[in-house]
């Protein structure tokens, strides 16, 4: 055996026990049979999809707007220092967290093409797809919540970012729960082959017994 064909099954024996190991977390990550009691997991996570995609288009077209009036707005401030005299006569400037409008836009158009990921992932069954739905959601979310508390902290936008939190929590255990559901369907089928497959071995050795017989 070669050094190359060594190092291929090193790095296939690698990434398998990633996969296993990846596959065991989600595993262990408490599971859903249903989406609101009322849908499947594969009905489920369409409707997160289309939500998903309605508010990123709602955010993108809102944020547009605020960028094109001609004062600055709160999600938008301006200027990106504030200056301030104390009573000594002491000037004091103090860095504003500037938010850009292509910034915030991004995020958002991250967000619609994510849920097309989920779209795909969720209707054809790509696992890979729903993986990097995860990733990128987690990814957003915080990147999101980051700039929402440099920007402007205040308790609103605290009771408005805790639903918001949980809310992406279940949807991703949404998301798990059909990774799981779809890995076990194709671990049945692989076991059903494997069984087909013996027992058709075993038949043509009973088959070659009789006939030397």
């Amino acid at each position: 055996m070669s050094s190359n064909e060594i190092c291929q099954e090193g790095q296939g024996f690698l990434e398998n026990s990633r996969r296993k190991t990846i596959e065991g977390r989600f595993k262990a990550i408490p599971r859903f049979k249903s989406f609101f009691y009322f849908f499947d997991l594969e009905k489920g996570c369409r409707i997160i999809a289309g939500f998903e995609a309605l508010v990123s288009l709602i955010q993108i077209l809102g944020i547009y707007y605020l960028a094109n009036q001609s004062g600055p707005s709160q999600m938008l401030p301006d200027p990106f220092w504030i200056t301030k005299i104390d009573r000594e006569g002491i000037i004091k400037r103090k860095l504003l967290y500037h938010t850009s409008q292509y910034f915030c836009m991004g995020l958002g158009l991250v967000t619609l093409l994510n849920s097309l990921l989920l779209l795909i992932g969720s209707k054809w069954g790509h696992q890979v797809c729903l993986f990097l739905w995860i990733y990128i959601t987690l990814f957003t979310t915080l990147i999101s919540n980051i700039n929402n508390t440099l920007r402007n902290f205040h308790f609103t936008q605290a009771f408005i970012t805790f639903p918001s939190l949980a809310l992406e929590g279940y949807f991703a255990l949404v998301v798990a729960s059909l990774i799981c559901k779809l890995h076990e369907k194709r671990d049945d089928c692989s076991s059903c082959t494997e069984m087909n497959s013996s027992d058709s071995k075993k038949l043509h050795s009973s088959f070659e017994n009789t006939e030397q017989i």
